[in-house]
This record gives C-alpha cells, structure tokens and sequence, in this order.
C-alpha cells in the first residue's frame, strides 16, 4: 500500500461509487496512492502504469493492476468503459480522446498535472509535459465542467508557491 497520500483534488471532487456505477480507472497510478484510496472509498479499481515495480500490488486488495506502455501508439485497455477516470500528474496528449472514449455516459473525469509556469519550480519543465493555459477546459468544453483551476499552488508547509497546476472536474453527457 503507498504511503503517499491522495491528491487533495481527488478526495475533494470524487462521487461515491454507486451499484452498477463503481468503475474507476486510475491511468498512469504510479505508486498507487488514488488507487488504493478509491478502493477504500468502494470502487471497483482498474491502475495500470507503465512500471508496477513501486507499487505493492501484492496487498490484497480488490484493485485490477495493469502493467502496459501508454505511450506505446495504442489503447491497452481496449472498449472498456469507466465511472470514473482519475489521472494525476501525468500529461501524454494523444490519450485524450481515449479517456473521453473511455469514460461512460455520465461517467466523471478528474484531472491534475502541471501546466505552463512550472518550470520554475522543477520538473516538469518540457512544454511536452505541461498543459497550456485553460488546455483541460477547452479539452473538455462539450463535457459538464464542474470544478476547474490553475495556476500556482502553494505548499501548506512553507507557505510559497510549489508548483503551477491545472486541474478539472467533467461529467460525460
């Protein structure tokens, strides 16, 4: 089980999973911290990440692990459709129009990963990795937007800026 905590932005945004509702998709789960959190939260978790290596797959859980290459040109999760897709900290465009095929009619989307700005902060700094300005709003303009921000977001530690992020909440019609 990760030891990370889940993203504030997930814990705040995501429905509870409902009967015949309670698919959820972690895409690109890293060490597993959403996954393992929705699981307790009573979604049926899919996570599939390139690397499963960090993550303790072996933990009892209920939760689908999936090793496979997103970046390899083609879908690996074939016409599967989810309740809920969470993606954080992750920024491969071409998949975009896989994760809206991906998400089921009324189905959400929550997204979180930097944007444009936070190359003074670390890494990410390729402009490959980083979202421009009002990108997930516009991606996702046709789609009930129920939550959105960006810009910096300041560590609850220092008090600084820590980072430049783009975030958003979308209901598939």
């Amino acid at each position: 089980m990760s030891s990370q905590l889940p993203s504030n932005w997930i814990t705040q945004h995501c429905p509870a999973p409902t009967p015949g509702s309670n698919r959820a998709l972690d895409l690109a789960c890293g060490t597993g911290r959403h996954s393992f959190w929705l699981a307790t939260q009573g979604w049926d978790v899919t996570a599939i990440d390139r690397d499963l290596s960090r993550t303790d797959t072996d933990t009892g859980s209920t939760i689908t692990w999936q090793e496979a290459d997103l970046e390899a040109g083609h879908w690996p999760l074939g016409d599967q459709q989810f309740d809920l897709i969470v993606v954080v900290n992750y920024l491969y465009r071409p998949l975009f129009d896989d994760l809206r095929n991906a998400t089921r009619s009324g189905g959400t989307l929550i997204y979180q990963t930097f944007m444009v700005g936070n190359e003074i902060y670390g890494r990410p700094r390729s402009p490959d990795f980083l979202l421009h300005e009002n990108e997930l709003n516009a991606l996702f303009a046709d789609w009930q937007i129920t939550a959105y921000q960006q810009g910096p977001v300041t560590d609850p530690e220092t008090g600084k800026p820590a980072s430049v992020r783009q975030a958003i909440v979308a209901h598939k019609p």
